[in-house]
């Protein structure tokens, strides 16, 4: 067995000693990020899409982290200028697309794929739609909302999140949906009218499920794994139409969940058997229970984003990698935008990215660029 197989069968969640020496072994120091060596190139050599999140704000000024994202990265995610909370000034109708607008349109210029976040999420709606008098006005906002969106970029979006994370098992539904304002608003019903309208608005858009917490080898995620694939098989019995799963694998390198190379093989493969595509949309590995010291942080970060990578890119189905974010200049995580668990204790600065603040590449890079490059090659999707 070659020293990447054994790399392929150990767990996230192995001894820190190990890890950091194994990392250090592997991975060596970060390589130039090279033209002809851009995340970008190696991926679609392999049939594979690299993407990464940008904001009209860094568009606007931060031309050295655009230049950046315009040499690695072959499709570009709207971080959050396209949730309706972001779009919508307060009132139904009253919405400003300019920031989504300047996304697509520097998408466009740059040569690069567009990919649509968010139709619906429960966690960003506007105020307003809670006070709505009935489910008729509900239903009419949600059509308005989908309907408005996805006509706006008919052509250009390669593929929309239509629903970002429908289910949740911990709330006791047998069909395991969240308990959240569409479900509570419209019923089990609002996805098919979601995806059916996106569908009819733009036939040529992928539509994909967006879902967290189903990588790793825990009873949770293992639940999370089950629920969402009857979700999937009930909306392709139903004629919902569905093309691809959205892996969200916000990863942890040191202190985790386990991880089974297996495990995540043979959910890919279930993906896959029901006729849809798969694309890992908010990749980063975040650092939080690491040592201080950069160089073993690194290592370990480099190490988790090589192995999941590895074990991900065995499957055909596999056709997009996007990292939520791509240089720790960027980072929700560093922002401390939310989810608290995940920053670090000690007040340093969290480096879960490829590229490090001041845009140099990390071995989180030199593991990523690997890994595309030791892909197997898959038809385009």
């Amino acid at each position: 067995m070659s020293g990447n197989g054994v790399r392929r069968r150990a767990v996230l969640g192995s001894g820190l000693g190990a890890l950091a020496a194994a990392a250090a072994a592997s991975l060596g120091p970060p390589a130039e990020a090279a033209e002809d060596q851009t995340l970008r190139r190696l991926a679609a050599a392999k049939g594979l899409i690299y993407g990464t999140t940008i904001s009209a704000r860094q568009i606007a000024r931060d031309p050295a982290f655009i230049g950046l994202v315009e040499r690695q990265a072959g499709l570009a995610v709207p971080e959050n200028d396209m949730k309706w909370q972001d779009i919508n000034r307060g009132a139904p109708g009253d919405d400003d697309y300019s920031r989504a607008d300047t996304i697509a349109g520097f998408a466009g210029e740059s040569g690069m794929v567009l990919r649509g976040h968010n139709g619906l999420w429960y966690f960003r709606t506007p105020s307003w739609f809670f006070t709505l008098p009935n489910r008729a006005a509900k239903e009419r906002a949600v059509a308005d909302r989908i309907t408005s969106l996805v006509r706006r970029y008919r052509g250009i979006v390669h593929s929309w999140d239509v629903v970002n994370e429908p289910i949740e098992p911990k709330d006791g539904r047998p069909d395991g949906l969240r308990k959240a304002v569409f479900l509570e608003a419209l019923g089990p019903e609002y996805l098919d009218l979601a995806y059916r309208l996106a569908r009819e608005t733009d036939p040529k858009a992928r539509l994909v499920v967006n879902e967290y917490d189903v990588e790793l080898d825990t009873p949770e995620h293992e639940t999370r794994r089950v629920v969402l694939l009857d979700l999937l098989e009930r909306m392709r019995k139903a004629g919902t139409p569905v093309d691809a799963v959205g892996i969200q694998a916000h990863l942890t390198a040191v202190g985790g969940p386990p991880f089974s190379v297996e495990r995540l093989r043979r959910f890919f493969a279930d993906i896959a058997a029901l006729g849809l595509t798969i694309q890992i949309t908010e990749l980063d590995v975040t650092d939080e229970k690491a040592p201080a010291e950069i160089a073993v942080r690194d290592g370990l970060v480099a190490d988790t984003y090589r192995r999941f990578l590895d074990a991900a890119l065995d499957e055909p189905a596999v056709k997009m990698v996007v990292t939520w974010g791509l240089s720790d200049r960027h980072s929700w995580i560093v922002r401390h935008e939310t989810n608290e668990a995940k920053w670090r204790k000690d007040g340093l600065p969290s480096r879960p990215l490829p590229f490090d603040a001041d845009l140099n590449p990390k071995p989180a890079f030199k593991a990523m660029a690997e890994a595309f490059a030791n892909a197997p090659t898959r038809t385009p999707g």
